[in-house]
């Protein structure tokens, strides 16, 4: 595929990762853990590091298997991805993004009298229940991860970008496992902030709740968006084209 711009390669990917940094199961749900968490400061800041462990480890493997079923279709069919209808296919779906992301904008969700708050406090009392048990503490993370994998529109948008940077699926595991460490990078260093500061820790603690609860779904809503624009802004040029005659 030549549809990706060199720029959205390693840039993009980091732009992807941070965004899905701040998603529910990987800043909000520790953030909770470290906030409501029994025990001391060290017992507290373990428990949330062993959520962020299988977390990260489950997008991780995730991951792999994704781009282990994407790198033999573009090796086989990649031609056929840059066609033009091809490129007219995902430049709608991209404006279909783009348009999508305005609707589920927290502010859109209010106006339709929608509580766009009420995902982040399904997660809240689940992680309470869960903060003092280990092995609870890991059904939560998979719970997690297998629950948002389906809408994490970019990290599947990153799987797209590591397949078509060519590099094999040894090398891209490599390029996943940084992705998955920027990922849960934010909680591992809230987690450490706890272990070193302990109680005087609590009141930045809830701020960064009171702030990631908030802003989760705000950072969903840019994420698609920016996902359907670099869509767009890669396949408008062939779609242009077919629709003026001038493509094949």
């Amino acid at each position: 595929m030549e549809s990706l711009p060199e720029f959205a390669g390693p840039l993009g990917l980091l732009v992807l990762a941070l965004i899905d940094s701040t998603s529910m199961g990987t800043l909000v749900i520790p953030v909770i853990l470290l906030v409501v968490g029994q025990g001391g400061a060290l017992r507290i800041a373990g428990r949330t590091l062993l959520y962020l462990a299988v977390i990260g480890a489950f997008y991780l493997v995730l991951g792999i298997a994704l781009l282990a079923g994407l790198l033999p279709l573009i090796e086989s069919f990649g031609h056929l991805l840059a066609s033009p209808v091809v490129m007219l296919v995902l430049a709608v779906i991209g404006v279909g993004l783009v348009l999508y992301s305005f609707r589920i904008d927290p502010k859109a969700v209010a106006k339709r009298g929608g509580d766009p708050e009420a995902s982040a406090r399904r997660w809240t009392e689940r992680a309470r229940r869960a903060s003092g048990r280990p092995g609870v503490l890991v059904g939560l993370a998979l719970l997690a991860g297998v629950i948002e994998a389906a809408s994490m529109i970019p990290y599947l948008a990153a799987m797209g970008i590591i397949a078509d940077m060519g590099i094999g699926l040894g090398r891209g595991a490599l390029v996943l496992v940084g992705y998955c460490a920027v990922m849960i990078l934010p909680g591992v260093v809230l987690a450490g902030v706890r272990a070193a500061l302990g109680e005087r820790a609590d009141a930045f603690l809830d701020r960064a709740h009171d702030w990631a609860v908030k802003n989760a779904t705000t950072a969903f809503s840019w994420a698609v968006g920016i996902v359907g624009a670099i869509i767009v802004l890669n396949t408008i040029g062939p779609a242009l084209e077919l629709l003026t005659g001038g493509g094949t």
